[in-house]
This record gives C-alpha cells, structure tokens and sequence, in this order.
C-alpha cells in the first residue's frame, strides 16, 4: 500500500504494522455498522450512533497496539478481523456480551488499554404482519422500533447481525441488518426460488412450513412441502443460497409439521404429521437432503399429536413436543408431554459415516398444560460446574407455552377451544432436572415463541390477548411454584385490531433475542 492510503485502509501485511514497546493507548471507539471486513481495501463504515449492537463492526482507534493484541469487549474474547492503515484494530461485538456500558480491553505483551462502550442486545418480534424491534438489557425490555411486513417466519443469523423474514406463501426473505445506524433496516431481499443458471425452470413456489437457524454455524434452512433451500449466512446481509433440495420420500409422505437445524448446521429434525415422528434429514452433502433415520415418538397413536422439535445445544439431542393440535381436537383431548430423544451419527472411524442410533431417552408428562405451542431453549450450553458429578443434557432446563388446564377439568376441551369471549389462562411450563413441570411465566392470551436471553438468566415471551393485542412478558428462567408464580409486567408493542377475534386465527408469535 502507498502511503497515501486512508486511515481506514485494511493493512494486507502484519509486517507492514510497527512494533511497540508501550502500553495500548484507546483514543476512540467506533461502531460502523455490520458490513463484512475485507482482507484488503477500505473498511466499509457507516456512520457511528455512539452504540454498538451485538455483531456490530467496532473499529478501535490508538496508539500502540502491537503486531498482535488481544482484545475483550465486555469481557468476552474479540478476534481481530483486520488491522487499519492508522494502526487500529477491527473486531466485532461477540455473542454473549453483555448489554450495558462494558469496557472494550486491548492487551499486547506490554500492558493493557481501556475504553468504555454502550452494548445494546436487540430482541425481534414477529406478529400480525409486523416486526417489532425490542431493546433487552438485564434489568429493562423495551420497545425500539417497528417495521411493516408480510413475514410468517423468522430466524437470526447466528453472529446475530441480522434477521430474515419469510413469508407464509412465496419466497422472497427479507433481510433486515439489526447493526445499522439509527436502528435496524431492511438491506436485502432473497428470491429462494430464483434460478441460480439462467434460463433454468424451477418448479412452482411452496409456502414455507418451517424457518429455522443453525445456532453456532452460518446457515438458515427454509423446509417446505417437498423441499428445503439453504441460506448461506457467511455474509448475513447478503445471503446466498443452494438450489431447492429434494426432501427424502418418506418425509414428504409423512408431512412437515415442525422442524430445527442442528447447531453446526448439518442436520434437520424434523416433526411428521403422519405418524408422529421424528426424521432426522442429513444436509451435509452439498445439494443433497439425505434421510438418516425416522424415529418413532407416538406410533401408536393415530391422530397428529406432535407439535414442536428443537435441538439442544449439548451435542446429540433434540427435544420433541406432543399434545392437543387443531388436527388431533375432532378425537379429543391429547396429553401434553416433552420427549428428549438422543441421536448419534457416524462414531469409530471404522464404521460408515451412515451409521445413525436414535432412541428416546426421556419422556415429562405436564398435565397442567392442554394446547401447547413451542419449545424455548438456550442456544448456548451451560457452564460445566466443578461437581464430580453432572447431570446429562436430556436433565438440562427446558421451557414451553402453552395453556393452562383449568382446575378440577380433565378433559381440557374448555382451555384448548377458548376464544375471546372465553378468556384462556396460559403459561411458560420449565422442565429441568425434576419430572415435575413448574411455571415462569403466567399471562392471559396465548403465549407465542419465547426465547432465552444468552446469559440464560431471563426469558421473554410474547403474547397475545384474548382480544389480540400484542405484548411481551419476561421473567426469570427459574421457575416458581405454580401458586407462587407472579404474572409478568407485560410491555405493550401492538394495540388490540378490534371487533371479536379468535386468538387462533393469528399465526403464532415469534420471538428472537441476538446471541
């Protein structure tokens, strides 16, 4: 490089970066949006609003940095992207890191430079044909902003720089970049059936039964009828993706009825309609949807019960939901029950890499619950505790929605056909090491898609009113005894629309907190 060259000019050489015998020394923190950081040319920047977003681009500008600083925003490890022409230093805010002031640390073999960073963690909300932006710190969640939208589905991208909304019929994904300055903004939109040759002829559009994200690998899968596309996240806001992927037979025969990518992106879990079970779809092999087994859950059951599927984040476990749906009510009413079910692929090097062992491990009955919605679960793993012993993963925290069966009924007809003029109780049930479910969370309405805050501390939960107004509730993770439980403050994002409406014509609210 010349040495006209700007001072947000990647530096291609570390040679060309000088050594020091002196301490960092912090001038500035910048954030500059969530483009991608080349490993050569100019630093693409936006301009800075003076808070940095979880996934955001931070350029660090000083003096003395070294060859090879190591650097902590907010106590959390921050690879060097690359190094800029005035000697600073180009990372991004990590998943994980606190929201709040956190100190933005460089370290070199001399010593140490601090400067303070307002960190901001946004949550999404997705209901009614708009988005909802929610500001999350420990001890607040409030409401940032709104965006009008026709989007059934939403996933993140697992860095947490942007979110995708995909709609019930077609296929254009809006990519919305959660970094941006001033507040989020919609970037991009992704056709998933436009052909990659052209000329190519695809075949018609399907509605998108299932949007899930890997939750530690850049990857986004969209399952539909008879396929599934995957997005390629590397660059979130501008995602690439594969050619439609032809679903194995028997899970097309089967029905999608629910579905989660693993967290390295490799492998789908999806729930049948038909059947009740549990197909495990490999998509390791580029352009190929691979059957890996088809796990029975409830074979002997013969209307669609299943509900939900979601992976753990400890390796080699998906969880499963069963219980009343609007396809399983003609029969009566279904017991609601949570179903881990261990997995393992591949194993000693000797063996084939098809080889596939799946088996239900657990099995959690919560009577109290008629109706259930989703599965809510970290996407991190829990700290290891120093104790000798450790419970297995199928024993770790799990949360689900779900109504309340009210006292003294066993049927639980009344609770699962509530409309507005029958007002249904409805609550957050937590399943950990006991088999006994306690609640976190109570409201009346329906409650949407929770999520877990990245800490594991809080969840927060949508919910819709009997008259359908859209609020959010959040509470601890540990749950209270039922009695005990308090209803949590609910935070208004969207007024009631009027007139009598039944909470179930509304899809389900989703919501997603960045990593």
């Amino acid at each position: 490089m010349g040495a006209c060259a700007g001072p947000n000019q990647i530096v291609e050489d570390r040679f060309d970066i000088s050594e020091t015998s002196g301490a960092p020394n912090i001038t500035e923190v910048a954030d500059v949006g969530g483009g991608d950081v080349p490993l050569s040319g100019t630093l693409p920047a936006q301009p800075s609003d003076g808070v940095a977003v979880v996934g955001e681009t931070l350029w660090i500008r000083g003096r003395s940095f070294g060859r090879q600083p190591t650097v902590l925003v907010g106590g959390r490890p921050a690879a060097v992207l690359g190094r800029t022409h005035d000697g600073g230093i180009v990372v991004r805010v990590p998943p994980a890191t606190p929201a709040g002031v956190q100190p933005v640390v460089v370290t070199n073999e001399v010593g140490r430079g601090e400067r303070a960073l307002a960190v901001r963690r946004y949550g999404v909300v997705l209901a009614r044909g708009a988005a909802a932006w929610l500001d999350i710190t420990p001890n607040e969640v409030k409401v940032a902003g709104k965006l009008g939208t026709e989007a059934r589905w939403l996933a993140l991208a697992s860095d947490g720089r942007a979110a995708y909304l995909a709609p019930a019929r077609g296929a254009i994904i809006d990519v919305v970049d959660l970094t941006a300055s001033g507040g989020p903004k919609q970037v991009y939109k992704l056709d998933l059936d436009a052909p990659v040759t052209p000329g190519a002829v695809l075949p018609p559009s399907q509605p998108v039964l299932a949007f899930a994200a890997a939750a530690r690998a850049p990857f986004v899968a969209a399952v539909r009828s008879f396929d599934v596309v995957v997005m390629d996240t590397t660059a979130p806001l501008h995602p690439a993706r594969s050619l439609p992927r032809a679903l194995p037979p028997e899970v097309r025969q089967a029905g999608v009825v629910a579905a989660d990518l693993s967290p390295d992106g490799t492998t789908l879990a999806i729930a049948t309609e038909r059947g009740n079970q549990l197909a495990f779809v490999s998509l390791a092999t580029p352009g190929r949807a691979e059957l890996l087994a088809m796990v029975p859950i409830l074979p002997d059951v013969r209307e669609s019960v299943l509900v939900d599927a979601a992976f753990s984040p400890a390796p080699g476990l998906v969880w499963v939901l069963s219980g009343d749906t609007a396809r399983s009510r003609a029969a009566g009413p279904q017991p609601t029950a949570l179903r881990a079910v261990r997995f393992q692929q591949g194993g000693p090097a000797a063996l084939p890499v098809s080889t596939f062992a799946a088996d239900v491990v657990r099995t959690v009955e919560i009577p109290a619950a008629v109706a259930p919605g989703r599965i809510a679960i970290g996407r991190t793993r829990p700290l290891e505790s120093g104790a000798a012993i450790r419970l297995p993963p199928e024993r770790a925290t799990v949360l689900l929605s779900s109504l309340v069966r009210p006292p003294g009924e066993v049927g639980g007809a009344a609770a699962a056909t509530a409309t507005a003029a029958e007002p249904a109780e409805a609550a957050l049930f937590r399943v950990g090491a006991s088999d006994i479910a306690t609640v976190a969370i109570t409201a009346t309405g329906r409650i949407g898609w929770a999520d877990l805050t990245p800490d594991g501390i809080s969840v927060i939960a949508p919910v819709t009113a009997p008259d359908g107004a859209l609020s959010i509730a959040a509470g601890p993770a540990e749950a209270l005894p039922a009695e005990k439980a308090p209803v949590a403050a609910a935070i208004a994002v969207a007024p009631a629309p009027g007139g009598q409406i039944d909470p179930r014509a509304f899809p389900q609210t989703q919501l997603r907190i960045q990593p």
